[in-house]
């Protein structure tokens, strides 16, 4: 047991700042490690979502193909034309299709400058040009 009327030694004041620099410095570590760790354990969970989600958007894309053959045959069935010439018509439909979305989606895209980034950027070089001024 220490005696409690016994004086420490007292440390020099650059001893304490390097043992609590020390300190932060090995926290941030085991908070890097834990996060690290952490992120591992999230990513690994969500790699089986991810492959669910693949598997799914195949199975859906062969639905799709099957819904179009099936509108194929029963397009063909209805008027009587040959099959080949029924599916040509279908995909000359989908391509014009496509392409009109495709042309339409292409026009609302709008890319350019950021405009209220750089407007920002203005307003504060001026404010810093009007606060060195003043000095």
């Amino acid at each position: 047991m220490t005696d409690p009327g016994a004086v420490r030694p007292k440390r020099s004041v650059f001893a304490l700042v390097r043992q609590l620099v020390s300190g932060v410095v090995g926290l941030a570590k085991l908070e890097f490690e834990h996060g690290r760790q952490e992120m591992g354990a999230m990513l690994s969970r969500a790699k089986g979502g991810v492959v669910m989600l693949l598997i799914a958007f195949v199975l859906l894309f062969a639905a799709l193909i099957a819904t179009v053959m099936a509108l194929i045959l029963g397009l063909a069935a209805l008027t009587g034309w040959p099959g080949w010439l029924m599916a040509l018509i279908v995909v000359i439909a989908l391509v014009l299709l496509a392409g009109f979305l495709a042309w339409r989606g292409a026009r609302r895209i709008k890319i350019g400058p950021p405009e209220e980034t750089i407007a920002s950027v203005k307003e504060e070089v001026a404010w810093a040009k009007r606060l060195i001024g003043r000095e």
